[in-house]
Formats: structure tokens, C-alpha cells, sequence
């Protein structure tokens, strides 16, 4: 730093750089935008004799900024001065001032500045022709619009079903788990707060009336969030309505989807714009730190999936006496998957017809995408768009073959994100209007207040879940987000979708009785039943209940098998109570299955069996018109609500 009385005094403080360095002009068109008019930038080609006291050569070598008082500051220092003008960065300037600091970054400015061909070079294969950073006005305002189309999907199926499921006569009432959770704290500790603990706002009011209030506001909400409306306010009602309906849920909502969704629906505050209506490309640049969340959480997503899948094991003996090898790593996970899925759809039955070398190709592509692409998302934009479409490819393959409600949709809109401006078409850059957060600038206090410790705990905790599902221990530890007390509130969580695949497809057949001798069998309205009827499309809807008898088929067939009979005691709870809902004859719980076999009178009695299905090989269905093959393995006694 000088100053001299010779220097001319300057009404703006003014930044001097070499104009004939592409790197220069990059950093320096950043900085403008960052501080508008409050510094004027000048090329020392342009400067003429305006700063005698510094040479053309000394110009050449570093950039300066001339206070407006006349002082004079070279290299880092005069960057750290610029950073003063943008934003709340004036504390860099203080801690410039200390000795180490001030020559670690002088070190780095001249490394820089002394090779900047060579960083030159490789900013153009990071970014491309241009040298600044991307950005993504674009795909930021198409994901919080369509992250309030996935929202509106969850509600409204989840409003279809919530009455039979969790209300005040469904399956598990939420006021019979909310006083069970009371008690329960109340003799374990009592001076735990059970709202902290089960955070919904079910507390107010467990019933019928509420609940439905809930997912209208949900689906209302989710619309505003569509139409830009208070969008950082709507993000946050949303998240707390759909947590306190997770909760609620119990059984029903454990889904990695419905979690998936509560942090990517917390991450998107950070990004929404702070107004009472988005202008869609009109809004500011959202924070790139809250960006790089999103791409965080698909990294997450896909290789924690992509590593269960190969880190995963079960000690089973095959028909031959030999433990039974990892069907992924054996490259035979799809030689079942199609029908063996929760719930199968009409293209399942032709896409598991595929030739065997094809389902070994398509395991490894899938391996490739989900162990391989996720480190994409830290290259250069072009790596990113090949991230983007792999990604993208494989959600619309697994919807296309498979009913996985919103699951897919909502990765693909984390995907987009990938997508910087300069790939979406020229019309639509064309209506960029927004200002962009430079690197050196800070969005708005808040957002500094509590993004980055946010993002402090994401990084970490989502590295040790990463960590874990690439090297489980054989002693699973309480998470890091459980010791703190936070891990109720889904904000971090792990992922490992397709961790186990089952090689075989039980299915519960239910039937009633009136008398014991004649038995009606209830129906379902998607998953499987009658071997005649086609696999049916239900998504972006989920029907809840259908998906939970999968997981119960499988539990029964394993102790059916251990023990060769199913007693009532070793159903879960809450079949148990579906059952017990059936001979009570409950409106709203006979409403989710596709008919009622006793209309005018519940049944006396009901029993279950267990059967096998696969789907059928193209002869079979040729001569029986079936899309199902079924096998009956076992067959239960009867049983009336007094037993």
C-alpha cells in the first residue's frame, strides 16, 4: 500500500487491470456485477497517464486499486480492498491485516498471476469459452416450480388414503400412537419434551378433521409454490406440514422417497428468493452454496445407493448347500426384479422377456450410473450435463418399468439442477432479468446465519452416512444426528434403494366369511390378486397401503418358512389391525381396497393365505390369458375378532 500527494484524487475508487488478460476480464465483469457502480474498473491500457506513479510493466504484473483518497493497493491486498465493495466482506480486509494471512495470500495471488496461460488454460476446459462460473437462473426457478408439483402429488394421493390409514378409524389411529408416544416418555423420561421428540403438529388435534386440514393445506400451499407466491414462507410450511404428516403416518410414510423429500424441500429455502411473488427469471441468483446442496444430496442419493447394493450381503444357503452370492455383483438382480417388484406395471411383464445378456448390460449401466456419475457433479459443466442425462435416463427407465409414485420425478428435478443457463434455449436466457451473487458477494443475513452452519452439518454428516455405505461395520452406531437430538427432522438422511432384492414374490390373499363354509376374497386396487388381471400404472400415486402388504407378505413368507404356519401373533401390528378393521367392517378402511365383498354386512370370520406368483411365460399367457401364475403355499385357519 502507498500513498502519495501526487496521486490524483478520484471521485470512485477505482480497480486497474491488464485488459488484455482473458482471466483478468473475467474476474473483473464478476466484480462488477457484484458492486455495480461504487467501484469504476479501467483497463491500465485505457488508463493513459492517469496513475504516473505506476509504471506500465508494474500494471502488467498485478492488479491495483486506487482508493479514492488516492492510497494505492497492489496484488491480493487490492483484492481484499475490492471485496469490501462487495457485500458484507469487509471483514476480509481485517483479516488481511494479520502477517500470516496477509503472505499466505499474497503467495497464492502471485502464483496466480505469475502462470495465468496455464490457469487460463484450465479454467477454459472447466468452464468452456467462457471464463466465469456458470450460473442457474434456469434450472433453480424450474426446480422450485416443479419441486411444488411433486409436493402437490404427495399431498393430494396421500389426502385419498389418510382417513383408512392413520384416522380416527383407519388401520393405526394417530391419536392411539400420539398417547402411546406420551406415555411412553412420561415413564421413560419425563423431562423429555415429546414434541421435540415427534414433531407434528398431530399434537394439536389426532383426528379425522385435522388431519384432512393438513393435506388441503399442503395442497394449497404446494400450488402457491407453483405460482411463485411467498415462496420462502410456502417452503416452510410445507416442510413442517409434510414432517408432521410423516410422523403421523407412522408405517405408512418410512418411505426413502418421503424423506427424500423433506430434505430436498429444506433445501430449496435456501434457494427460493426472498419475495412476496418469484419473477421466475426474474429473481436474484440464488446462493451457490445453497446449489451446491442440492447437488450434494444427488450425490448422496445415487451413490449410496449404487454402494449398498455392492457392499451388502446375507448368509443364505442356496439348494446346492453353497452361501448364495450378491445378485448385484452376479450381474442376475434383473432376472427377478420385474416381478418380484412392490408393484409391477404391464411393461414389467414384456421388459422380463428380455434375453439374459440384455439384463446382465442393464446391471451394469446401472452400476455405472450410480457408483460412476455421482462424481460427475463435482467436474466441469460438461461432466455435470453427463451426469444430468445418465441420472435421467435411469429414473425414466425405472418409471417405465415399475410404480415408484414421485420418486422419480423428484430426482430427475434434482437432476436439472446440473443444467447451468448456457444449455437451456436462447429464448429463455433472453428473459433472464435477475442479478447474480458473485463469488465474493454474501446473500442476505439470514441466509449467511443459517446456511452455512447447515451446510456444515450436511457435509459432515452426510459423509459419515457415505462413509457407512461404502464400508458398513458389522456394530452399527447411533448416527451423529441421532446423538444431537435432530434426527426426527429428516434433514440429513442416508439412502439405499434396492438394497436387498428378493428372488421370490409372495402375496397375501385375504378372505371373509359371514358363516365359516363360503369365503369372499377382498380385492386390491394394484397390487396383484386375480392372475387374469394386468398389471395397472398408479404413479405418481402412492398407494400406501397396497406397498405395505408387500413388505408384510415377505415377513410372513419367512416365518411361514421357518416354521411352516403363520400365527396371529407374529403379523405386525398394524396388519393385525387392518384385519380387525375388515370384520369391524370400517368405511374408510374397505374404501382402499378396489371393492367391498360384503356390502351390506362385515364378515364373522376372515382368513389369509399364501401364495407365489410370478409372472407368466409367453406360452402360458398365450394359452390362459393370464399375466400371473399363482401357487398357493399356505392356507390359515379362520379367525373372528374374538381371538
Amino acid at each position: 500500500m502507498s500513498k502519495s500527494p501526487d496521486m490524483l484524487r478520484t471521485d470512485l475508487p477505482v480497480m486497474v487491470f491488464d485488459g488484455d488478460c482473458a482471466l483478468c476480464r473475467a474476474i473483473v465483469d464478476r466484480w462488477r456485477a457484484a458492486t455495480g457502480d461504487r467501484i469504476r474498473y479501467m483497463p491500465y491500457q485505457e488508463a493513459g497517464g492517469r496513475f504516473p506513479q505506476v509504471s506500465e510493466e508494474e500494471f502488467k504484473r498485478a492488479i491495483y486499486f486506487i482508493a479514492a483518497d488516492g492510497t494505492v493497493f497492489r496484488g491480493a491486498e487490492a483484492v481484499f480492498q475490492g471485496m469490501a465493495y462487495c457485500g458484507r466482506k469487509r471483514w476480509l480486509v481485517g483479516l488481511y491485516s494479520l502477517p500470516p494471512f496477509a503472505w499466505l495470500a499474497e503467495a497464492a495471488y502471485h502464483l496466480v498471476a505469475s502462470n495465468r496461460p496455464l490457469v487460463t488454460g484450465v479454467c477454459r476446459i472447466w468452464y468452456g469459452r467462457e471464463l466465469k462460473p456458470p450460473t442457474y437462473h434456469i434450472s433453480t426457478a424450474i426446480f422450485l416450480r416443479a419441486l411444488g408439483i411433486v409436493y402437490l402429488i404427495a399431498f393430494v394421493s396421500l389426502w385419498t388414503q389418510i382417513d383408512g390409514l392413520v384416522g380416527d378409524h383407519g388401520i393405526l389411529p394417530v391419536h392411539d400412537y400420539l398417547d402411546s408416544v406420551a406415555h411412553y416418555f412420561e415413564q421413560v423420561s419425563p423431562h423429555a419434551s415429546t414434541i421435540w421428540s415427534v414433531p407434528t403438529l398431530a399434537w394439536i388435534s389426532p383426528h379425522d378433521g385435522f388431519l384432512n386440514l393438513l393435506c388441503a393445506a399442503g395442497t394449497v400451499l404446494s400450488l402457491m409454490l407453483v405460482a411463485g407466491l411467498l415462496p420462502i414462507p410456502t417452503l416452510c410450511l410445507l416442510w413442517l406440514i409434510y414432517l408432521s404428516l410423516v410422523h403421523a403416518g407412522q408405517e405408512f410414510l418410512t418411505f426413502q422417497w418421503d424423506i427424500l423429500l423433506l430434505e430436498a424441500g429444506f433445501v430449496a429455502i435456501f434457494v427460493a428468493p426472498l419475495a412476496l411473488r418469484s419473477r421466475f427469471l426474474g429473481d436474484r441468483h440464488p446462493p451457490r452454496l445453497a446449489i451446491w446442496l442440492i447437488w450434494w444430496l444427488l450425490f448422496r442419493l445415487m451413490l449410496e445407493s449404487g454402494a449398498v447394493k455392492l457392499t451388502w450381503s446375507e448368509w443364505r444357503l442356496g439348494s446346492d448347500g453353497l452361501p448364495l452370492a450378491n445378485c448385484w455383483t452376479a450381474l442376475t438382480a434383473l432376472d427377478f426384479h420385474y416381478w418380484t417388484q412392490p408393484l409391477p406395471i404391464w411393461t414389467s411383464w414384456y421388459v422380463s422377456k428380455w434375453p439374459e445378456w440384455f439384463e446382465k448390460l442393464s446391471v451394469v449401466v446401472l452400476l455405472i450410473i450410480e457408483l460412476g456419475l455421482p462424481w460427475f457433479l463435482f467436474g466441469p459443466p460438461q461432466v455435470r450435463y453427463i451426469a444430468c442425462g445418465g441420472i435421467s435416463l435411469l429414473m425414466l427407465f425405472i418409471a417405465g418399468t415399475g410404480n415408484y409414485n414421485f420418486f422419480n420425478l423428484l430426482t430427475i428435478v434434482l437432476a436439472l439442477t446440473l443444467l447451468d443457463d448456457r444449455v437451456w434455449p436462447r429464448y429463455l436466457r433472453r428473459r433472464i432479468r435477475g442479478s447474480d451473487w458473485p463469488v465474493l458477494a454474501s446473500p442476505t443475513r439470514w441466509r449467511s446465519f443459517v446456511l452455512v452452519p447447515f451446510a456444515a452439518f450436511a457435509v459432515l454428516v452426510g459423509a459419515l452416512q457415505v462413509k457407512e455405505a461404502v464400508w458398513p461395520r458389522e456394530q452399527q452406531e447411533p448416527p451423529l444426528e441421532a446423538a444431537w437430538n435432530v434426527h426426527q427432522f429428516f434433514l440429513v438422511n442416508s439412502y439405499g434403494l434396492f438394497r436387498k432384492m428378493t428372488e421370490t414374490r409372495p402375496e397375501i390373499l385375504i378372505e371373509g366369511s359371514s358363516d365359516g363354509k363360503n369365503w369372499r376374497a377382498y380385492e386390491f386396487r394394484w397390487k396383484p390378486g386375480d392372475p387374469s388381471r394386468a398389471p395397472r400404472l398408479c404413479a405418481p400415486h402412492q398407494p400406501r397401503l397396497d406397498w405395505q402388504m408387500w413388505f408384510e407378505a415377505l415377513r410372513l413368507e419367512s416365518v411361514e418358512v421357518a416354521t411352516g404356519r403363520i400365527d396371529p401373533r407374529e403379523m405386525s401390528p398394524w396388519f393385525r389391525s387392518f384385519l380387525m378393521r375388515l370384520m369391524a367392517g370400517e368405511p374408510q378402511v374397505v374404501e382402499l381396497l378396489a371393492s367391498n365383498p360384503f356390502p351390506d354386512q362385515a364378515p364373522k370370520y376372515v382368513r389369509i393365505a399364501l401364495d407365489q406368483y410370478r409372472f407368466t411365460d409367453t406360452s402360458e399367457r398365450r394359452a390362459t390369458g393370464n399375466w400371473w401364475h399363482r401357487d398357493q403355499v399356505w392356507l390359515g385357519p379362520a379367525w373372528s375378532i374374538g381371538q
